[in-house]
């Protein structure tokens, strides 16, 4: 690194002070080319003579306090390896009325994240944002070379750039699925199934095997808690994302479909024979994950890693009888009817957005530092967390990188501790750098825990399972929904329906009873325009079809 060399200067680069990168009660800083610097590190950045801060802002609604404690390592590693103080905000408040707030009162930083496309179109029209284009044509050259052909989407309609992506990229690893408990699955001779209405008959014969907990509390087949989704439900019976597409590209919404009676049947079903979880639609994920430790629930649909975190990762560590079969395995639902199960979408646009805003006096500085971020190497510090430690996710030496064996090994046998391995910082500071793989391995990502799944039995067995279950969604998840459009209201409209109305018709008690709360809902979602948002979908996925391709 030129670690020495740094290291030498470090007590003159502290009499010296720091020079902030964008505050804006600061007068404006010296240009980027006058900084003086003291050699270049290993993650090819320029390390500035003077300390370079600066803040960014993260939507959503975050722990102040875990925060500190999760980016404490990683923010000191920048400060000593990069001579760049990081100030990274959060506030455990509702995301969008904070975000309102800061707006409203001025007092926002100078990098934000976390933004969706419509809170960014909305700092545009205000005049809160740079234009970074000729920034980052100047000093973004690998920033270019990573985003490569998605780079044209982020410009606007005028070549213009705002924006910059986060978690951008193709992860072709599954993010849902139906789960089973594996030993129970197995005292039943490991029948097999396909459909939904095989896997509960078989749910049901390891509830009649395990009707209760060691307490006395009822088992269940199925539960629900607030990460589950109807949009994966639907995907099982063959539609993407909660819509139907025909061959010409045109969407249904699954409300006027056959098979959104379907599959909220199928859950009705389920209730009526006191199988579901009855607090399903009340439970927190706290709440589930008690109910699914506790061995009450035989079987799951939803995101993968719940039944690992709220399965063997608990009971290893409690029973001290624990087999490496206590757990769940995550498997495919198809409907008979349905050509395919799409169960993950995927967004290679990215997650949300990044933005330096009119705080920002020294502009260069920052996307100089986000150039160096968005490289391989400096994914991995951005995403795997503080390198060279005993419990590192990685090492990196003299420019070259390796795993640490110790943490690969944990991650294939299943033993690894993720809060331990939160205080490494892995992705804290995600500003930029890609979900998917890196351009200098295409075998490695931005996941540690996703980059050994060829090793990693569990982990080969559901991606096995679940390979053809993955699919690009991004023409759908990149359609704009911006504040001043009338259909925004709807969309809002016709989800806060379904949030309660689909809960209510699942626990309907009688098949009379559930005709017609269907059919309320049905009618009210008409009421709001999901006829109107189906259309609106329609045109703007054709248009991103035709832009990006399928």
């Amino acid at each position: 690194m030129k670690r020495k060399l740094f290291g030498a200067v470090m007590a003159a680069v502290f009499v010296v002070g720091t020079f902030s990168g964008c505050k804006s009660d600061d007068k404006p800083t010296e240009n980027v080319s006058n900084i003086k610097t003291i050699g270049t590190n290993d993650y090819g950045w320029e390390i500035p003579e003077k300390t370079f801060e600066f803040s960014f802002y993260q939507k959503g609604q975050i722990n102040p306090d875990d925060t500190e404690k999760t980016t404490k390592l990683l923010k000191k590693y920048i400060l000593d390896e990069f001579n760049v103080k990081i100030n990274k905000i959060v506030y455990d408040t509702d995301a969008n009325e904070r975000f309102n707030l800061m707006l409203s009162s001025g007092k926002y930083p100078e990098v934000m994240t976390g933004l969706s496309k419509a809170d960014v179109v909305r700092l545009q029209q205000l005049g809160k944002l740079k234009d970074i284009t000729s920034y980052v044509d100047k000093y973004g050259s690998n920033i270019k070379n990573e985003l490569g052909d998605y780079y044209n989407r982020y410009l606007d309609e005028d070549n213009k750039l705002y924006k910059l992506p986060y978690a951008w990229g193709l992860l072709p690893i599954p993010d849902y699925s139906a789960h089973i408990r594996l030993d129970w699955y197995k005292e039943l001779g490991k029948p097999k199934f396909e459909t939904p209405e095989e896997y509960y008959e078989i749910l049901k014969k390891m509830v009649d095997k395990h009707p209760k907990d060691e307490n006395g509390k009822k088992t269940y087949a199925l539960s629900w808690n607030q990460y589950c989704s109807i949009n994966t439900i639907a995907g099982v019976w063959g539609l993407k994302n909660g819509y139907k597409e025909d061959n010409e590209h045109n969407l249904t919404h699954w409300i006027n479909t056959s098979e959104g009676r379907e599959f909220t049947e199928f859950y009705n079903k389920v209730y009526r024979d006191g199988m579901l979880d009855p607090d399903s639609f009340t439970n927190k994920y706290d709440d589930w994950k008690a109910k699914f430790s506790g061995e009450r629930i035989a079987g799951h649909i939803g995101p993968w890693w719940q039944s690992w975190n709220a399965g063997h990762e608990v009971w290893q560590k409690l029973d001290k009888k624990w087999s490496d079969e206590q757990r769940y395995v995550q498997v495919k639902l198809k409907d008979k009817d349905a050509d395919k199960a799409y169960l993950s979408p995927k967004d290679t646009t990215g997650w949300g957005y990044t933005v330096i805003t009119d705080k920002c006096k020294n502009p260069e500085m920052i996307i100089k530092f986000l150039n160096a971020a968005i490289t391989p190497n400096g994914t991995r510090l951005f995403a795997w967390g503080v390198p060279n430690l005993e419990n590192s996710n990685w090492n990196f030496k003299d420019g070259k990188w390796s795993f640490n064996q110790k943490s690969k090994e944990e991650i294939i046998n299943t033993t690894y501790d993720y809060e331990e391995h939160d205080l490494l910082g892995p992705n804290k500071f995600w500003l930029i750098h890609p979900q998917g793989a890196m351009s200098d391995n295409l075998k490695v990502n931005a996941w540690i825990d996703q980059c050994f799944n060829d090793e990693a039995k569990w982990k080969k067995i559901m991606n096995d399972n679940l390979r053809d279950t993955v699919y690009d969604n991004s023409a759908m998840s990149q359609i704009d929904f911006l504040a001043d459009n009338p259909i925004t209201v709807k969309k809002q409209q016709v989800k806060d329906i379904i949030d309660t109305y689909w809960a209510k018709t699942v626990l309907s008690k009688t098949e009379k009873e559930f005709n017609k709360n269907y059919e309320d809902m049905k009618k009210k979602l008409i009421k709001a325009g999901v006829n109107e948002l189906q259309k609106y979908m329609t045109e703007q996925y054709k248009i991103n079809v035709e832009k990006w391709g399928k």
